[in-house]
Formats: C-alpha cells, sequence, structure tokens
C-alpha cells in the first residue's frame, strides 16, 4: 500500500518532487565533500610533515652574525637525537633572472643550496622525493611556477656577488616547512658542484651564506636549554608545531568553503521544512479522511516518512557519487601547497551520506508533527476550523493606493508572515553568502590590510633587491635612513613628492619574571609611531619602549606599564610597555621597538620592501604611471607593486577566494530559482481555486502573472534590505574566527566593494527570483475558471 500511495504522490507532484530531489542532492554533496575536506586539510599537515621528515626544531642563520662554535654547541647537545644542517646562500629579487628580468617568484627572501645538503624530503610534481639534481640544472619551490610565466626547459640567471651563471629549469618541488606563500621564502636547489663554485668566493659565503639546522630531538625544552648561548644567532627559530601556522592562509580559504557549505545545507533544509508543511497544508482532506476511519497519527506519518526516504536515499546516493569529483575541486581550490593523503575519502564520504539520510528523516519527523493538529473536521471545511478572532490582514482594499496586482501581492505577504519569511530566509542567506565572500575577498586584496602586518600606510611597495643586503650591518639603520633620503629626494626632483619607510624584524627573548617570550620585533626606518595603530595604550615615544601584541603580552604576563627584559646579540636592556596592538605578523606573536631606537641590524630576520607614501595622494591612475617611472629611474629596483597587490600576494589566497565567490554566484542563481520555482508551483498548486475564480470574473492572465511575480519581488527586496543591514556583522561573525586563528584578537575592518554589494549582488539575487517566478506563473494560463468546482 505505501509504495502504491508513494508512486501515485511522486507522479503528481513531479515538479516539486524533482525540485526537493535537487537540494537534497545538493545538501549531500557538500557534506560529504566538505566534511571530507575539512578532515583531509585539518589532519594533512600532519601526514605531510611525517613524510616530509620535517624537524622537532628548525633554526635559521646567517654566517656573517653566527656564534663561531655554533655548530660544536649543536653537535655536542645530548637531547639532539639527529641534527641535519643545509648551507644555503640568501639571494634577492634581483639575484635570479629569467630574460633578462628579475624573476619576482614573491616579495620575501630566495635561497640557494645544493642536492648533496638535503635534510628533508621535496616533493616533485609526480609527488616522488628529490634526490639530486643534474650539474647545470635547478629546481625551484612551487609557487616560483604558479607566480611567474617560468616553464620547464627555459634558462634562469642567479647572479651572486661577482659569479653568475645560466641554468636550466627542471621543474618544481613542494617543501613543507617553508612551502607557503605566507612564509615568502623561495627555494632553489642546485647540483652540488654548480653551488660549490658560489660558496667559493669566501665574500659570498661570509656575506650571503647561511644554514638551516633541523634538529630532531625526544626532549625538546632540555635541547633549547643547552643551545640557549647560541639562540641569539639564530634569524629565525620555531619548533614544529608552530611551521604549522605558517599555512594558516591557505587553511582559511578551507574554512570560508566550510562556512559556504553550512550556508547551502541551511538553505536545503529550509527549502525541506518548507515543502512538508506546504504540503501538510494542503492534503487536509486526505488527512482528514484517514483520521476519520481510524488511521493513527504515526501511520499517516509514516506515509510522508516513506515518500522523503525515498527521496533522501536517491538523492544522497546521487550525492555521494557527485562529491567525489566535487571534493577534488573543492580540494585543488583549497591548499595547492600541501600533500593530501585520499585513502578515506571514500569512507567518509560515505558516513557523511547515511547521516545526511538520517538527518532528513528526523528532520522530516519533526516536520510531520503538524499532521497530530488536523483533525476529521478539517476535511469538511476545507482546511480550516472556521474560527477566527483577528482581521486575516492589516491592509485594506480601500484604503490602499496600490493596483490590484500589487495590493493581493503584498496583502499575501502579510497575511502569511511565516510561509513568506521563509522564502525571505533563504534569499537572504543566499546574498549573505555572496556579501561575506565579496568582503573577505576585497579585504585581502585592499592596501587597508598593511595595518594587520604592522606596517604604515603607503601607496607602493618596492622590491630594491641587493640593496637591502647592505643593511644587515651593525650601522644598518644609519645607512637606511640615508637611503631613503636620496630617494625621497629623487622622487621629489621628478615630480613625485613622497615619504619613504622601510622595516626591519628580529626574532628577540623577552622575559618577565618567570615568563618567556620570542616575538618578532620590528623596527621602522622613516616611519614615526603615529602611523601604525594601536588598540590600548599611547604611540612609542622614546627608546626604552615597546609595544606588544596581545599573544605576546599573554605569553609574558604583562599590561601596559609593565617592564620586560630584551635580550639579543648586543646584551640585555628593559623595555617598559607602553602599548598593545594586533598584527598577522609571526602569527600575532610580535613587538615593536621606537623608531629611534639604537638597532643593530646584523641580528635582522626580515627586511621589507620598501614603503612609499605619496605626500600629494595620487589617484590610482596616477599611482599607477608613477609605478612605471619609478622602474625607469631605478631599474635594479626588482619589483614595484601597489600596497593592494603587496597585500594580495603575501597572504597568497585572495584568488583561491575569487574562485570560491564566482563558484558560489553560480550556486546561489541555480539556489535561487530552484527555490522560486519550488515555491511558486506550489503556490499555484494549493490556489488553483483563487485563481480559477480570478478568470471567472474576468480578471485577465497578465493580471494574474504580476500579482504572482510581484510577491517573489517584494520578497526579493525584503531580503536584500535585511541582507545589506546584517552583511557586516554575519561577516564578522563568520570569518573574524579565522583571522583570529592568525592573531588578529579583535578581527579586521572589512573593506566593501560597493558595487558588488550594493547593485551586482542585489540584482542577482532579483533578477533570479522575479524571472523564475514569472515563468513559473505562466503555468496559470492551464487553469480554467471551470476549476472553481474542482476539488482536488
Amino acid at each position: 500500500m505505501y509504495l502504491n500511495i508513494l508512486k501515485k504522490d511522486l507522479k503528481r507532484k513531479r515538479a516539486m518532487n524533482v525540485i526537493l530531489l535537487v537540494f537534497i542532492i545538493l545538501a549531500s554533496m557538500f557534506v560529504s565533500s566538505g566534511v571530507n575536506n575539512i578532515i583531509s586539510v585539518t589532519t594533512a599537515l600532519d601526514s605531510y610533515f611525517d613524510m616530509a621528515d620535517v624537524p622537532d626544531y628548525l633554526a635559521v642563520t646567517m654566517n656573517k652574525d653566527s656564534a663561531e662554535n655554533m655548530t660544536e654547541i649543536l653537535e655536542n647537545a645530548s637531547a639532539i637525537d639527529e641534527l641535519r644542517i643545509e648551507e644555503i646562500a640568501y639571494m634577492s629579487q634581483s639575484n635570479v633572472m629569467l630574460d633578462g628580468k628579475p624573476l619576482n617568484a614573491s616579495s620575501g627572501y630566495q635561497v640557494l643550496q645544493s642536492d648533496r645538503d638535503i635534510a628533508m624530503n621535496y616533493f616533485l610534481e609526480d609527488e616522488t622525493i628529490l634526490k639530486s639534481v643534474p650539474k647545470g640544472k635547478v629546481y625551484a619551490s612551487y609557487f616560483v611556477v604558479k607566480n611567474t610565466e617560468l616553464k620547464v626547459g627555459d634558462k634562469i640567471t642567479v647572479k651572486i656577488g661577482d659569479i653568475s651563471r645560466e641554468f636550466t629549469f627542471a621543474g618544481s618541488f613542494k617543501d613543507a616547512v617553508f612551502g607557503s606563500e605566507n612564509v615568502n621564502m623561495t627555494r632553489f636547489i642546485l647540483n652540488a658542484e654548480d653551488f660549490d663554485e658560489y660558496m667559493s668566493d669566501e665574500a659570498v659565503k661570509n656575506m650571503y651564506g647561511g644554514k638551516i639546522c633541523c634538529i630532531h630531538t625526544n626532549d625538546l625544552d632540555k635541547t633549547l636549554s643547552q643551545i640557549s648561548d647560541i639562540s641569539g644567532s639564530f634569524i629565525f627559530a620555531d619548533d614544529r608545531e608552530m611551521i604549522k601556522f605558517g599555512y594558516i592562509f591557505d587553511m582559511i580559504v578551507t574554512g570560508i568553503i566550510l562556512v559556504v557549505s553550512i550556508i547551502l545545507i541551511a538553505v536545503s533544509f529550509v527549502v525541506l521544512r518548507f515543502a512538508i508543511t506546504f504540503t501538510l497544508s494542503e492534503e487536509f482532506r486526505e488527512i482528514g479522511v484517514m483520521k476519520a476511519i481510524g488511521i493513527r497519527d504515526i501511520k499517516i506519518r509514516g506515509l510522508y516518512l516513506i515518500k522523503y526516504a525515498a527521496l533522501a536515499v536517491i538523492g544522497s546516493a546521487v550525492g555521494l557519487a557527485l562529491s567525489f569529483p566535487f571534493g577534488e575541486i573543492l580540494m585543488g581550490v583549497s591548499s595547492q601547497s600541501v600533500i593530501i593523503s585520499s585513502q578515506n575519502t571514500v569512507f567518509i564520504n560515505v558516513v557523511c551520506t547515511i547521516l545526511v539520510v538520517a538527518v532528513i528523516l528526523l528532520f522530516c519527523l519533526g516536520c510531520t508533527g503538524g499532521v497530530s493538529k488536523m483533525t476529521p473536521i478539517d476535511a469538511v471545511r476545507n482546511g480550516q476550523t472556521g474560527e477566527r478572532f483577528r482581521k486575516k490582514s492589516i491592509m485594506s482594499l480601500g484604503r490602499s493606493k496600490l493596483c490590484a496586482a500589487a495590493f493581493l501581492a503584498a496583502n499575501d505577504i502579510v497575511s502569511s508572515p511565516k510561509r513568506y519569511g521563509i522564502i525571505t530566509l533563504t534569499f537572504f542567506l543566499c546574498l549573505s553568502l555572496l556579501i561575506i565572500l565579496s568582503n573577505t575577498v576585497s579585504s585581502l586584496k585592499s592596501g587597508k590590510m598593511l595595518k594587520y602586518f604592522d606596517l604604515a600606510d603607503c601607496h607602493i611597495f618596492a622590491d630594491t633587491g641587493d640593496d637591502a643586503m647592505n643593511f644587515f650591518t651593525e650601522d644598518g639603520h644609519e645607512k637606511l635612513e640615508k637611503y631613503l633620503e636620496e630617494v625621497e629626494q629623487t622622487l621629489a626632483e621628478n615630480g613625485m613628492p613622497a615619504e619613504c619607510m622601510q622595516e626591519f624584524g628580529l626574532f628577540v627573548n623577552l622575559k618577565h619574571g618567570e615568563y618567556e617570550s620570542r616575538p618578532l620585533a620590528l623596527h621602522g626606518t622613516g616611519t614615526t609611531m603615529d602611523m601604525y595603530s594601536y588598540i590600548e595604550g599611547s604611540p612609542l615615544q622614546n627608546s626604552g619602549e615597546i609595544a606588544l601584541t596581545p599573544l605576546a603580552a599573554k605569553e609574558l604576563r604583562v599590561n601596559i606599564g609593565d617592564t620586560v627584559i630584551m635580550s639579543d646579540m648586543t646584551g640585555e636592556r628593559e623595555y617598559i610597555v607602553t602599548a598593545i596592538y594586533q598584527t598577522m605578523v609571526n602569527q600575532g606573536v610580535a613587538a615593536r621597538f621606537y623608531s629611534g631606537e639604537d638597532i643593530n641590524y646584523i641580528q635582522c630576520a626580515i627586511v621589507q620592501n620598501m614603503q612609499i607614501k605619496f605626500t600629494d595622494d595620487p589617484d590610482d591612475k596616477e599611482i599607477n604611471r608613477r609605478i612605471e617611472k619609478l622602474g625607469e629611474i631605478y631599474p635594479e629596483f626588482s619589483s614595484i607593486k601597489t600596497a593592494g597587490e603587496w597585500a594580495k600576494e603575501t597572504t597568497g589566497v585572495a584568488d583561491a577566494m575569487d574562485a570560491v565567490k564566482k563558484m558560489s554566484a553560480v550556486l546561489t542563481v541555480i539556489l535561487a530559482a530552484l527555490i522560486t520555482v519550488l515555491m511558486e508551483r506550489s503556490f499555484i498548486a494549493k490556489e488553483q481555486g483563487e485563481i480559477a475564480l480570478m478568470k471567472a470574473i474576468g480578471v485577465r492572465n497578465g493580471k494574474i502573472y504580476a500579482y504572482h511575480t510581484l510577491r517573489f519581488a517584494f520578497v526579493g527586496i525584503a531580503a536584500v534590505i535585511i541582507g545589506e543591514i546584517f552583511a557586516m556583522p554575519l561577516t564578522h561573525l563568520c570569518i573574524d574566527p579565522l583571522f583570529k586563528m592568525m592573531g588578529l584578537e579583535l578581527g579586521v575592518d572589512y573593506v566593501t566593494t560597493p558595487i558588488e554589494i550594493y547593485l551586482v549582488f542585489p540584482l542577482v539575487i532579483l533578477v533570479t527570483t522575479t524571472a523564475g517566478a514569472f515563468l513559473t506563473s505562466l503555468y496559470t494560463r492551464k487553469i480554467k475558471s471551470s476549476d472553481t468546482a474542482n476539488i482536488e
């Protein structure tokens, strides 16, 4: 009996059932692929690090400021189980040339090393391990190919000091330690003989040389205490867990995809609830008759559960099949720098699909609870009890200035707020998804992000190439001041008045009582302290003052006014904490010195590109013109970028986020169209008698089309208004937790794109819903005036 009833119902409501099936397929596909994606990516780093043999502790040094007995101390530390050292040479973008121009693979360090000193596993494009490099060839980090036009077989020139050699590019590899673009360190691996040619020059070895020390140990705390005497020589040092944070920007894309999946799943279940409650209200006669002949509520609900169970099983099976290719697409977008094992994909997807079926059935069971409220008398009274103690609507036709179609549409909405509220909610969720993604992408591409990288506002970033290496000296601060003044003078002479500034950073040890922290401390030259953003306290005014991030202050258990002890290669000094600020630098564990502080730049680990801020406030077109002119004046600059381009390159995920946004826009159009068609077909089926009566009294088809279309137009307008009001709060709610993982305790001031937010996306929702409602309303042509007597 159940199967016969099911078969007839599926045929009778074919359009509605097909649309419901599509939503179940989408829900299953997103749940299966989304959950699998999250599990794979979040667990991938551990397995990837194991595959790559990433050390328990990694320290990077420069030969020019390393302790003389550093290698001896490391080799004699009893807590170290295994020590591997990679000899490297530091380079800037101008040291690597393609077709006579800097390669511009990234804005950070470039390091050269040999295949003899490989201390970890580097994976080629076919995921095999790089063992050796033929003489005359070179391999590079994978994002070199991604960010440049470099192809296998191309000739590149590597010049360090007075030594210049040409190599054939042999391919790219994935590097677990420096493989994220957020780290901004690019490796080039040569044959040992080729590398030795560069290091045979003592000047090159002493000035540009360095080491990457890979330490494997089962007792990290003991190891750190045994090598504490040389820790001040490390320009960078972190344990395995902190190295993982270098992939935090790669993880943000995964988080965004999870948000997209949750919103689309919510839309699917809202539509499912609407369909069930609407079906129950439409089939009052059948339910009333079944109750009249003694069929119990649970049996009646079972009829509907069998139908939705069939749809859930079929839809989930199709969704399961689609989840595999869809998951591959998501995985390709969410993480390109990590090797991800997919051995449990089938099991996870099947489990998720079973859960989807179970959740749908439980959801349907709850939604069919309305059956118990219906009585046999409903079948007699056309689904009404006959009791109403209030007006059906607050609107009055006599006092309304709306035309008939507009009045009927508005009256339906205010008369059934719950029904149309559900439709508004679905359109609101679709629009909110697009706005959230737009705000996030716009922010990641904006120069407004500079303050979250602990940088002053500017118009242009210029990579000065080898010139930056000249300031890693004891008097580097003074040399840099003179250099920036010369650049400012040259720019002024060429009609481009500007302020030039540059940031250098070093890792320092801070102590407060028994608590310690090792933040990255930045020191700006050419800046004033009021150029930076603070969340507490006041800008630094004197030497001996320091600003800390909330995470660094938490590690030290200090507040504004407390004193910390800083130790570096020059000794120990006391600093007063006068300000708290937030940054994504070093995963939020950072500090800032007063710009006039005497810092020995030989111990610096990081240098940012030179920043240029034009004082005459030019527009974007003029800035681009000046970039071209600046390249002519300073051909030695390896790259010149706008602030927005620099932010986009540094985060490295803006393009991936943009791809997710475009995919979501397409899905939103499809979902909005399906929702509109489903709702309108449901309304037509329920209102067949009313439509027939309208035709009987002479209402033309055009008026009926307008009436049905305007209902969705009004609902769409309401959804757009609510969406615009809650756009920014929802963006903070969904995206702030992702930025907090990167150290931004207070979230981000998001940048909006007005054309997208206030024009394009609202039009997408309104046009899709209005067009869908109009085209579906054409089905009312089949209803005749004689259908007023039809009891079906």
